[in-house]
């Protein structure tokens, strides 16, 4: 079956059958022998007060007195003698005492019929009532009536419980077929609930995946088509020029882009990677830093700024040092990108805790505060320029922060007015895989 309505039905219906057949089992049972015992009792009281009556009037007294017994009704009385024969009418009824005489139920014959058999203490007379017991099908239209008001109401429920379903079934269908902003309206807080907003949070990644996809595509293209028309015009140079040593200076600082831009790419396919496989030592962030600190200040004495850094004494965590050197390495340059000529970028280390912290504060534009959150996505530039000093692939940042969140700390931005400042956070206790 492909309907849940309709099998949520039926086995609702089933069980109620299954109650239902239990309930009239256990009555029979019960309410049955609750009847028999009173019906007994009755007859008992029936059968001494004819025999009263026989011994006192004889055969004209018990035909008046069993007269007055037998009116039109559902039962008829009968008193035998010791061989089975009705003491008024002669009537043989040996075989009927045989099945109903001595038996704890009343015997079921022909038509629905019980009967029920005394025999008297001296085992010289017999009593016979015979009545139409009640039939079940007297009580079929009640339960037809019942099956039918409770599959109603079963269906409704159903329906009730599995429209939801079929709504949500119908918005992954939207979304298979290419509508990314298709979601769920999920409006109880039930598991069908929780169902279409796990589908909305699935949703939304996939959604920012793709678009990640779409836009790495395009700024890959972009940056690439750039440094390989340079390649091309440089190599040909290599030809016609008689200078060939300052040709292949700068076909191999091309090629030097290209290596860089090829290896923030597989940084970051890195860092999207599972963090589990990280191995984690001992890192010494103080030497860290000032190792990290001495490679770009290269680019720092390039861009006409300096580096200012201050430390207090050892602090170790539990990390990867590339992963973490890396991290440091990309805010820095970052913050030196964007520094304006004779200023300075500020990086300290302190501790607090069970917290290291390296800051990063430089003194250029700083960032909007509706973007502040952002510039750790990937792709994002909060300068959309691409010029040789701000421009890039705006992976930097986002390398830095899963890089910082295998270790089970943060990168947090806030502007410092002029400038920016990056706080990057380390537990010092142990690690979070």
């Amino acid at each position: 079956m492909k309907s849940i309505s309709l099998k949520v039905t039926i086995w609702s219906v089933a069980a109620l059958a299954i109650s239902l057949a239990v309930f009239l089992l256990i009555g029979a049972n019960v309410i049955g022998k609750s009847t028999t015992e009173n019906f007994t009792h009755a007859n008992q009281q029936l059968f001494r007060y004819a025999l009263t009556v026989y011994h006192a009037d004889g055969k004209e007294g018990l035909a008046r007195y069993m007269q007055e017994l037998n009116q039109p009704g559902e039962t008829h009385y009968s008193i035998c003698n010791a061989s089975g024969h009705d003491l008024e009418s002669g009537e043989d009824h040996s075989e009927l005492i045989k099945v109903s005489v001595g038996k704890e139920r009343p015997y079921r014959g022909e038509h629905n019929q019980l009967t029920m058999g005394l025999r008297s203490d001296e085992g010289n007379y017999i009593w016979l009532a015979t009545s139409i017991g009640p039939s079940t099908i007297l009580f079929t239209p009640f339960y037809v009536l019942l099956l039918v008001t409770v599959v109603a109401l079963y269906w409704l429920v159903t329906m009730y419980i599995t429209r939801p379903v079929r709504q949500l079934a119908g918005v992954v269908d939207r979304f298979g077929a290419g509508e990314l902003t298709a979601r769920a309206t999920p409006r109880s807080n039930d598991e069908i609930g929780n169902l279409g907003r796990s589908f909305n949070a699935m949703a939304e990644r996939i959604e920012t995946l793709l678009m990640t996809e779409r836009q790495l595509l395009q700024d890959v293209s972009h940056e690439l088509r750039s440094p390989l028309a340079r390649l091309t015009f440089e190599a040909e140079m290599v030809r016609k020029t008689t200078d060939r040593d300052v040709t292949a200076t700068r076909l191999r600082h091309e090629i030097e882009r290209l290596s860089d831009l090829v290896e923030t790419l597989i940084d970051m396919a890195r860092a999207e990677g599972e963090p589990g496989a990280v191995e984690m030592e001992r890192v010494c962030l103080n030497d860290l830093l000032t190792l990290t600190v001495e490679d770009c200040d290269v680019d720092a004495q390039g861009a006409g700024c300096r580096i200012d850094v201050s430390s207090e004494p050892e602090t170790i965590v539990q990390g990867n040092a590339e992963l973490i050197r890396r991290a440091v390495e990309n805010v820095v340059r970052n913050a030196i990108r964007y520094s304006p000529r004779g200023r300075s970028v500020e990086v300290s280390l302190k501790s607090d805790g069970d917290t290291a912290s390296i800051t990063v504060r430089d003194f250029g534009p700083g960032i909007p505060d509706s973007l502040t959150q952002r510039i750790f996505d990937p792709f994002f530039r909060a300068d959309a320029s691409r010029d040789g000093r701000t421009g890039g692939l705006g992976l930097g940042l986002a390398i830095a922060r899963r890089a910082v969140r295998v270790h089970g700390g943060d990168i947090t931005v806030k502007n410092a007015i002029p400038g920016a400042m990056l706080t990057i956070s380390f537990p010092l206790q142990g690690a979070t895989h």
